[in-house]
């Protein structure tokens, strides 16, 4: 049981995006080019806004259970990351509570550290069997995050297109959840 903790983060990308998709295809006049994710919370169709909520509900849950996962494996190695972890999927969850467009659905920008995830991981990786690729993937994805948050507060984010990064924001995000998971399971299972 508590290797799933850490193994099931593998499909957050498809918890995320799948609901999103799904949720899209209910929804009146949607587009994923042209829309926030977002926006399907307040879609008239409440099939779409049940869908999307449940996903990003799912979202939060799998980020919790890895932050706990985080927690009973590696003790204190991982404290930071840990909280950062649980500390995302509390944002997700306010995304859920409160509609677009209020400063609670984004928790007044508290999820804003998720750019600094990815740099706490591999500190606090230090020496339990750190490789080059994660190294690479992880500050790869930092700096991703970073520009992609610099870019949207300095309104340098294209606007035809701000919808279509934010999903590639997502990609980046839940793509090295994805891997971090993948990678410490291995860990796990070799017994480190």
């Amino acid at each position: 049981m508590k290797q799933f903790l850490i193994k099931q983060a593998v499909f957050l990308p498809v918890i995320y995006f799948g609901f999103i998709v799904i949720a899209g295809s209910f929804a009146q006049d949607y587009s994923h080019v042209r829309q926030h994710a977002s926006e399907l919370g307040i879609n008239p169709d409440m099939n779409a806004v049940i869908l999307f909520k449940s996903g990003i509900i799912l979202t939060s849950v799998s980020l919790f259970f890895l932050s706990v996962g985080l927690l009973f494996h590696f003790r204190y190695r991982f404290l930071i990351s840990a909280i950062l972890v649980f500390s995302f999927g509390v944002t997700f969850i306010f995304g859920t509570i409160f509609p677009i467009g209020t400063p609670w659905h984004g928790l007044y920008g508290f999820g804003l550290f998720i750019m600094i995830l990815p740099f706490v991981f591999l500190y606090e990786l230090s020496d339990l069997n750190r490789n080059k690729a994660i190294s690479i993937i992880s500050i790869a994805a930092g700096f991703l995050m970073f520009f992609y948050l610099w870019s949207m507060i300095a309104g340098l984010d294209p606007l035809n297109y701000r919808r279509l990064t934010q999903r590639l924001f997502g990609l980046v995000v839940f793509g090295w959840f994805s891997y971090i998971s993948y990678y410490l399971f291995g860990l796990v299972k070799d017994g480190k």
